[in-house]
């Protein structure tokens, strides 16, 4: 018998190669396992009005929640995915909630996550309130799009790339701090892939646009996960605001300084990964940007030692959620 699986909350639609990645191995993973992942609801879909996620999810024998970077100060998109807990199509189906941040929720939030079977999280503070709020265990691996290698062929380091934010402030601080920069190069975590994107006039117009300001650097904008980490192994620093930035940066062993985002996404994973607070700069650090910030070789091993983590972690992950869907069948 083919197992199946659903999975809420694609974010691979949301055109950033860091979750693309986390969307990819997540895939991989569950089929790895002996799973078939038969539908995916995209991040905001209205999966509930979906007439064909549904009848494919009444069909499933796991039901699978990519948390990510949803689930964090009482957002409606994060009570929609909880709503998986009570809707008829779930009938008795197991869930999973993966990868998830947990942060600053309301209380009603409680008990819809106390349904779901296995719950992990991407940090450790999050499994531990998430335990508190389900009355429950709930175990944390480091984030997925750490879960296998980067598979980039080592490189010579040159300059800086700098990259950007889901919030318009932080963005133009590095815009302005790219201005700054001898050999700096404006990378988002962002990509749009159409035509138009690949002429440089259209390239300068939504370098001006995304960060506020003119006589910006140039702006590269890698097609494919694979290109965007073997940009990112190319650089001697990479300047940041996003999670999924800095998680690449800790793949490909790239020194990095970093800006806070919408949650505490960023300093909860220095913490888990052993570096603390040094990388994660205010706004006003960049005033001056420096060119360079090597890692310590004690920061090198504390990266390598939470990669191996969320490896086997993920792997540990993946064979539960099979686990669960057997017996379901």
């Amino acid at each position: 018998m083919t197992l199946r699986a659903v999975i809420l909350n694609d974010t691979s639609t949301r055109y950033h190669h860091g979750c693309a990645r986390v969307m990819r191995l997540l895939v991989e993973g569950l089929e790895r396992h002996g799973l078939s992942v038969t539908a995916r609801s995209p991040a905001r879909h209205d999966w509930a009005a979906d007439a064909g996620f549904l009848d494919a999810m009444r069909a499933a024998q796991v039901i699978v929640v990519n948390g990510e970077g949803t689930l964090h100060h009482g957002r409606p998109a994060g009570a929609r995915l909880l709503e998986v807990a009570d809707h008829p199509a779930r009938r008795a189906t197991p869930l999973a909630l993966v990868n998830a941040l947990w942060q600053d929720n309301p209380e009603s939030w409680s008990a819809p996550l106390s349904r779901f079977d296995l719950i992990a999280a991407r940090d450790s503070e999050s499994a531990r309130v998430m335990a508190g709020a389900a009355g429950r265990d709930a175990r944390w691996l480091p984030d997925l799009s750490l879960s296998a290698p980067a598979h980039v062929a080592p490189l010579p380091r040159h300059g800086v790339i700098v990259g950007d934010s889901v919030k318009p402030g932080p963005r133009r601080v590095l815009g302005r701090a790219a201005t700054r920069l001898d050999a700096a190069t404006l990378v988002p975590t962002k990509t749009l892939n159409g035509g138009p994107w690949r002429f440089a006039p259209a390239r300068a117009a939504l370098a001006a646009a995304w960060y506020g300001g003119l006589s910006l650097p140039p702006l590269e904008m890698p097609a494919t996960e694979a290109a965007y980490l073997d940009r990112i192994a190319r650089a001697r620093l990479h300047l940041t605001g996003r999670f999924h930035a800095v998680c690449l940066s800790m793949l490909t062993e790239t020194p990095f300084l970093a800006l806070g985002s919408n949650a505490s996404k960023i300093e909860r994973l220095l913490a888990d990964a052993g570096l603390g607070p040094s990388r994660l700069l205010p706004p006003e650090a960049l005033a001056e940007p420096p060119g360079e910030a090597p890692f310590t070789e004690d920061e090198v091993q504390a990266i390598r030692r939470f990669r191996e983590m969320a490896q086997d972690r993920a792997e540990a992950l993946f064979a539960d959620i099979a686990a669960l869907a057997r017996r379901n069948a």
